[in-house]
């Protein structure tokens, strides 16, 4: 716009920004916007219905070379031992995919089917324009595409290559129902754009066992909707032109003229407004507008105004209360919010064993974010931080329910994190009608012993600082959102915890923070924030991270809601190694299970003994248990590999008995379950196997086993 009024403009000023001229230049925009909704739709059409061809070729493709292949050899057979072996392969094993790791699947390359579906899936290959036929297997667990039979020579992918592919893409193939094409487009550096789509194949209890999977190069496809764009373009560019031609004169005698007599109206109604005297002219009636159209509407919509005005005025006025009542209801809203966490601290002033501190800062009026601590007991604090979707009242209301129902699921008496997560997740699963769902970090601390018990709900990964050492970030396991999906299951977990430790938890409000430049804070910098810090209370912490991330921010707006708490573990003087308190007494530890670390166990267990006055028999009966326990999960429990097993010591003061704990991650198995060999028989006539246990059973005053979260337990009790 020009800094002149009008009334200051030469003729051929008036002219260029007249309205005649705008409306002109308003057509050619409005053409041109219409012309790219059209070549939108028609790219839109375009690339479905080609991008539709190449998936159901590909797909056919797929089902016949499943189909033929069903037929000679069993595919199912070759998944399923590719599955069995790549599980068996420890995590930090698969990560680095050479000779050594791709010779433990030689009992599938060198199987009798696969020679066979190698060619049929060359035979395919070579007769179609598929880029690679393939048969591969989803594991939902890691989000990894395994490889089990690749026929393509250029890039080849032995059987047992893994690739890690988003998680959209698994759920789509394991969860399709037979309708409809499953089909994913990815771009990778390696392969460029790509379609894969793909048959499952079915094990012969009806599971998938694997897929028979097809990539199809988007390449060509590009290319062609590339030229389809330049085309339209071209034929639009020249419609729009004459189009806006033609329009703008037919514009300028429909509408122009009629706009300008309204607009002089208009500004005789304005200085008689100012004026006070508006009300004894009629400034529009006289206009004798005939147009029928919308101008002839807006006319008339005029010589109304003039007496809609005393009422207009009156109800903006009344809107204006009204909004202020509305501030004034939001703002008591975010006090019952911030009166419903927990905000008196310090929360429990007569313990001196630990030291806890939370804050919530909304992005809004009333936010999503939530934390919650509280004692189940007095040797047990819950410690809860989460976030819900969406922000303002509905994820402030969202919140307090989840957030009530938490608390009181925790406080009925179930010390499960996992369990507490799964029955709050049914109830919100059972009336849920906005679809809305909350990540959840909830942590059960046991005081005495430093023995943390968490679950996490999709939530971010907790910050552990063990002892005097440095800010670490514990990448938990994460479980699925609550409220998200009825019937999930959740995992527990269990750490020990060294007094004088820090647990540091928050929500994705603060790694998210943004900065002027668009940056987000991140963790790496809130670990530096910590670690560089001396920070001796949980409020310090809090007052730390918070004044790194407004440093950091700026004068950006808050575009999240920011919770933290911090739990540090001061613990008292039965916290200190070898220390007995009051009936309990806790170590233990964790070893590779094999044959040749019985003799470290033996000797961690006997330290413990010794330091008990343990008499010598009762001792060298604990030794025989533990060289046949330990015996057993080194032999069978990660056979033919090998796996992490865990010996815990414990003390009971009323009677005084030692209590030990074997704990593996190994196949399920109960060693109490099979049936005690008859010792009145002799050697020959007696059944091989049993003895050990029994010689334990007889020797132990209590033995018991369960299988619980995935893990072998079994505890052996011996009085003194």
């Amino acid at each position: 716009m020009p800094k002149k009024t009008i009334k200051e403009m030469s003729a051929w000023e008036r002219r260029h920004f007249s309205l005649q001229a705008k409306t002109f230049h308003a057509v050619l925009v409005g053409a041109l916007i219409l012309g790219i909704v059209a070549l939108i739709t028609g790219l839109g059409l375009y690339v479905y219905s080609l991008s539709h061809e190449y998936v159901q070729s590909a797909f056919e493709l797929t089902k016949n070379a499943s189909n033929v292949m069903g037929n000679v050899v069993d595919v199912s057979s070759s998944c399923r031992k590719t599955m069995d072996i790549y599980q068996s392969i420890p995590e930090k094993d698969r990560e680095v995919q050479d000779e050594e790791y791709f010779k433990k699947f030689t009992e599938v390359t060198e199987g009798p089917n696969y020679g066979t579906i190698i060619e049929v899936l060359r035979d395919f290959k070579g007769n179609s324009g598929v880029n690679d036929i393939f048969i591969g297997i989803y594991n939902r667990e890691d989000n990894h595409l395994i490889y089990v039979a690749d026929p393509d020579t250029n890039r080849p992918c032995p059987t047992g290559t893994w690739e890690e592919v988003r998680r959209k893409e698994v759920d789509k193939f394991l969860g399709w129902n037979g309708k409809g094409i499953p089909y994913e487009v990815t771009y990778t550096e390696k392969y460029g754009w790509l379609c894969t789509t793909g048959t499952p194949v079915y094990a012969k209890d009806g599971s998938i066992s694997g897929f028979v999977l097809a990539d199809v190069s988007m390449t060509e496809f590009l290319h062609g909707m590339r030229n389809f764009v330049l085309q339209y373009i071209i034929a639009t560019a020249i419609t729009v032109f004459l189009l806006g031609f033609f329009l703008s004169n037919h514009i300028r005698k429909e509408m122009v003229e009629p706009i300008n007599s309204i607009a002089g109206a208009a500004v005789e109604y304005a200085k008689d407004k100012r004026s006070g005297t508006s009300g004894q002219t009629r400034h529009f009636e006289d206009l004798g507008i005939e147009t029928g159209d919308e101008i002839e509407n807006l006319y008339l919509t005029l010589s109304d105004m003039e007496r809609d005005l005393a009422e207009y005025e009156e109800n903006l006025t009344n809107a204006v209360k009204e909004k202020e009542r509305i501030g004034t209801e939001l703002h008591l809203a975010t006090r019952i919010q911030e009166d419903m966490l927990p905000n008196i601290f310090p929360p429990f002033p007569n313990r001196k064993d630990f030291d806890i501190y939370a804050t919530m800062i909304p992005a809004k009026e009333v936010g999503g974010d939530f934390y919650d601590y509280f004692l189940i007991d007095d040797d047990h604090i819950c410690m809860v931080i989460a976030d819900v979707s969406g922000k303002g009242v509905p994820a402030a209301l969202f919140m307090m329910a989840s957030k009530i129902l938490i608390k009181t699921t925790a406080l009925s008496g179930i010390m499960s994190p996992a369990e507490i997560l799964e029955r709050v997740n049914a109830q919100i699963c059972g009336n849920n009608s906005q679809e809305m769902f909350v990540t959840v970090w909830l942590g059960i601390f046991e005081l005495s012993t430093g023995k943390l018990t968490a679950a996490n709900a999709g939530h971010e990964y907790p910050v552990i600082r063990q002892g005097k050492g440095k800010y670490e970030l514990f990448k938990d396991r994460h479980g699925f959102v609550v409220g998200g999906m009825d019937g999930i299951k959740y995992h527990d977990y269990e750490m020990m915890i060294e007094p004088g430790s820090m647990i540091f938890v928050y929500t994705d409000g603060v790694t998210e923070a943004t900065s002027e430049k668009m940056e987000l804070f991140g963790t790496e910098r809130m670990l530096e924030a910590l670690n560089f810090a001396e920070i001796k209370t949980a409020h310090e912490a809090l007052k730390t991270v918070r004044k790194s991330v407004n440093s950091f921010v700026g004068k950006a707006p808050q575009f999240d809601d920011i919770t933290m708490l911090c739990f540090n573990y001061i613990g008292t003087q039965a916290d200190k190694p070898g220390y007995r308190m009051e009936g309990k007494f806790m170590k233990e530890m964790t070893l590779e299970a094999t044959v040749n670390n019985i003799p470290e166990v033996t000797d961690f267990v006997n330290a413990e003994l010794e330091a008990l006055g343990c008499p010598m028999k009762a001792q060298m009966q604990i030794d025989v248990a533990i060289d046949e326990l330990f015996g057993n999960i080194a032999q069978y429990a990660y056979d033919p590999l090998t796996g992490p097993a865990t010996v815990r010591v414990e003390v009971d003061e009323d009677p005084l008995a030692v209590i030990i704990t074997f704990i593996d991650n190994g196949k399920p198995y109960d060693p109490l379950a099979g049936k005690d060999p008859d010792i009145s028989l002799s050697a020959e006539d007696r059944e091989i196997g049993g003895l050990g246990v029994f010689l334990v059973k007889k020797t132990m005053d209590e033995i018991t086993y369960e299988y619980k979260n995935g893990q072998n337990i079994l505890k052996i009790r011996k009085n003194m």
